[in-house]
C-alpha cells in the first residue's frame, strides 16, 4: 500500500471514529488489544494471593492445595478444613465471567455509564451495576494517602439521596434531583471533605459532622508534619495547621486568591467541581449509601490507575 492511499484510509478511519459513542470506542480499542498478548485476571490475582496466603475463614497460614476447580486453585485450611479458593471473602467472591473482568475495568477506567459498560461487556445491566460496586467497595473509604508540601483543602456539601429506594426512610415527599435543598442550612446535605497536594496525593472521606473535630479526626493524620496548608477562612483548618506545625495559608471568602504566587486552593476547588459536574451530570446522582465508592473511583481516577491497577485495588 503506498503512502497516499494508507494515508487515505487512515483519515477514513478517524473520521469514523469521532462519530463513533465512548461505548463503540471501546469495543474498537478492545478488538485492538485482543491482537496482543493477554493476561488473564487469575493471573493478576494468584500473585496477590501468594503474598500473604492465609484461610479467609480463620485467618490460619497453614494452607495445603485442594484441587483445582477449572483452571483455578483451590486450598483447604489445616486448621478450620474448611477449602476455598483465592477469591473467596473478597469482593471478587462468586462473581461470574472473570474473562471479562478486565475489560469492565477498562470502562471504569474511562468513567462509562452503567449501559455503555454493558454493552461494551456484552452483560446485564443489574450485572454491571453489581460490579461497579464490587470493584469499589475494598477502597470504599480508605483514604491513607499521605500529603505533603503544598496541600489544599475544602470541604463541600452534596444533597442527601434515596436514589433507588421504593420507600424514602425520611418522613417527607420525594425530592426531584438538584432541587428542594436550602444551600444556606446543611440540613439534608451530606459533608465530604477534599484534600489534594501538589504531587496529586488525594483524601476525600465523607464527614459525620462539619465540625473543627471532625474535619481534624479525618485530615490531621494524612498531614505531613511541617508542611504548607492551604484553606479558605475556616478556623478549623487554623487549629489543626497548628497541631502539625504547618505553615498556614488562608485564602478568606476571596478577597485573597493566590498568596506569593504559588499559594492557593484553585486544584482542590477545581477537583470539587469535577466530581459535583460527573457526580450531578454524567452519573446523574447517586444514593448517599454509595457515595463512598464514587468517591473511591473518583481517587482511582485522579491517580490515573489502568485496567490491571484497578482490579488490583478491587481485589483489596
Amino acid at each position: 500500500m503506498n503512502t497516499k492511499s494508507f494515508v487515505s484510509k487512515l483519515n477514513r478511519i478517524t473520521k469514523q471514529l469521532s462519530s463513533m459513542t465512548p461505548a463503540q470506542r471501546e469495543i474498537v480499542h478492545q478488538s485492538i488489544q485482543a491482537l496482543e498478548a493477554e493476561i488473564s485476571t487469575d493471573e493478576i490475582i494468584q500473585p496477590l494471593f501468594d503474598l500473604s496466603p492465609q484461610c479467609p475463614h480463620c485467618e490460619s497460614t497453614q494452607l495445603k492445595k485442594w484441587g483445582k476447580s477449572g483452571a483455578i486453585q483451590r486450598y483447604r485450611c489445616k486448621g478450620c478444613h474448611k477449602t476455598f479458593n483465592n477469591k473467596t471473602k473478597t469482593p471478587f467472591s462468586r462473581l461470574h465471567k472473570s474473562h471479562l473482568w478486565e475489560d469492565y475495568a477498562r470502562c471504569m477506567q474511562l468513567k462509562l455509564t452503567l449501559r455503555e459498560a454493558a454493552e461494551v461487556c456484552g452483560i446485564n445491566l443489574k450485572t454491571a451495576f453489581l460490579w461497579r460496586h464490587r470493584f469499589l467497595v475494598a477502597q470504599a473509604g480508605k483514604n491513607d494517602d499521605k500529603l505533603s508540601g503544598i496541600i489544599e483543602v475544602d470541604e463541600f456539601f452534596l444533597a442527601y439521596s434515596e436514589k433507588g429506594s421504593n420507600t424514602l426512610a425520611e418522613q417527607r415527599q420525594p425530592r426531584k434531583r438538584g432541587g428542594g435543598i436550602d444551600k444556606r442550612t446543611k440540613h439534608g446535605q451530606v459533608a465530604v471533605l477534599l484534600s489534594i497536594d501538589r504531587s496529586n496525593h488525594m483524601i476525600n472521606p465523607m464527614l459525620a459532622a462539619d465540625t473543627t473535630a471532625e474535619i481534624a479526626a479525618n485530615l490531621a493524620e494524612n498531614i505531613t508534619e511541617h508542611s504548607v496548608l492551604c484553606s479558605d477562612g475556616s478556623w478549623s483548618y487554623v487549629v489543626i495547621a497548628k497541631q502539625k506545625h504547618c505553615d498556614h495559608k488562608r485564602l478568606i471568602n476571596g478577597e485573597i486568591r493566590v498568596i506569593d504566587e504559588v499559594y492557593h486552593i484553585q486544584t482542590v476547588n477545581g477537583a470539587i467541581a469535577n466530581f459535583k459536574g460527573w457526580i450531578n451530570g454524567k452519573m446523574k446522582g447517586v444514593a448517599t449509601k454509595y457515595l463512598s465508592n464514587y468517591l473511591a473511583w473518583f481517587r482511582e481516577s485522579n491517580a490515573k490507575l489502568d485496567k490491571q491497577q484497578i482490579l488490583v485495588a478491587a481485589y483489596g
